[in-house]
């Protein structure tokens, strides 16, 4: 995800691609960085507000996503906005210390792929959430979240500590010094990145859906949620691979001797898949949230929940599910989710979104 850059003070006609590149990260930058933030803050402020989200172990996961989200976005996209577009390659917040260079970077590194590897989990928990239904239901969702994003987050710190180890500056230049380094990191990056996240997504969401349409020959039915639901993961799919994928294969296409058209030509697609990936994570939150039909509901709620005004609960037929860990299910609460699965045709629960 570095292209190694130009030097602003060389005087020379810089062709169309550069000044491509430089308008790119100057503005479409910026506005990412300004959605991406607001997108992330309100997907925090609904899920940790609503009385109703606040169990749910996706809203744990969602949550784990949006921090890592503003992560990446304050520390990949903003030192390249700022190095690239504003200052011309003469100012990178990398270059401070050595030290600063390999924890930046891990960081940058790790904050993508973990949130690569959430809207995996994602797809896992809502899986599970269709399979075991009332094992799911009445489980405490959100201490089993807190303790995988725990977990995960601990392993994507430790597997991006290479690059704190064997990068570092070279010549002010924070970068990959060691072109077999390079070349090996590469690769792990693909797989963890964008790969395995990738099949772990497809795989899941395949097995929802077919689950989904299994229940509508048996019933008759066609159901306006599964229909939704169908269009939403299969989105989902399509949209991680445009945005994780390309910028993971470019790192292997080599750029060409400095300052040569192709030079150039490579660093513009670079930029252009860069941007992808950072939009992919900044609106993520629209696509996994708003097309959430629990969360819309929380979601024009949020200015009265926040005002601390009392709302008249609408909800019916609803399911009383104990939170609490230790406790098991009454046989009436089993008998209802039981009955409600029957009448739906379908299951009926987180697997249509937050």
């Amino acid at each position: 995800m570095d292209s190694g850059g130009t030097n602003a003070s060389e005087t020379m006609t810089l062709p169309p691609e550069a000044e491509a590149t430089d308008n790119l990260w100057r503005y479409l930058g910026v506005i990412i960085i300004i959605v991406g933030t607001i997108s992330h803050t309100l997907s925090i402020m609904v899920l940790v507000s609503s009385k109703t989200l606040r169990n749910h172990s996706s809203t744990v996961y969602l949550v784990a996503m949006s921090l890592a989200g503003v992560v990446s976005l304050y520390t990949g996209l903003l030192r390249y906005v700022v190095l690239i577009g504003w200052s011309e390659w003469t100012l990178d917040i990398r270059s401070t210390s050595d030290a600063f260079c390999r924890i930046h970077m891990n960081i940058t590194y790790a904050s993508l792929q973990y949130f690569a590897w959430l809207q995996a989990t994602i797809a896992v928990d809502r899986l599970v959430s269709v399979l075991l239904p009332h094992k799911y239901m009445t489980s405490c969702k959100w201490f089993t979240g807190l303790i995988v994003v725990i977990v995960e987050l601990v392993v994507v710190l430790l597997l991006n500590s290479a690059l704190a180890i064997k990068n570092g500056l070279s010549d002010s230049y924070c970068g990959f010094p060691d072109k077999k380094f390079k070349e090996i990191w590469g690769y792990a990056d693909l797989i963890s990145y964008s790969l395995l996240p990738a099949v772990v997504m497809v795989v899941c969401n395949s097995v929802i859906l077919h689950i989904l349409n299994r229940s509508k020959m048996k019933t008759g039915r066609d159901n306006s949620m599964a229909r939704s639901l169908t269009v939403m993961l299969m989105s989902l799919n399509v949209i991680f691979l445009i945005t994780t994928l390309p910028i993971s294969v470019i790192f292997f296409i080599p750029n060409g001797e400095p300052h040569t058209r192709r030079y150039y030509q490579v660093e513009l697609c670079w930029t252009i898949f860069s941007l992808l990936q950072y939009m992919g994570s900044a609106c993520t939150f629209f696509i996994y949230c708003i097309t959430g039909s629990k969360f819309r509901a929380e979601f024009l709620k949020l200015p009265k929940t926040l005002c601390g005004l009392k709302l008249p609960d609408t909800r019916k037929n609803s399911i009383t599910v104990t939170t609490n860990c230790r406790q098991s299910p009454s046989p009436k609460n089993y008998r209802s989710l039981k009955v409600s699965l029957a009448n739906n045709g379908e299951t009926e629960t987180d697997a249509d979104g937050v």
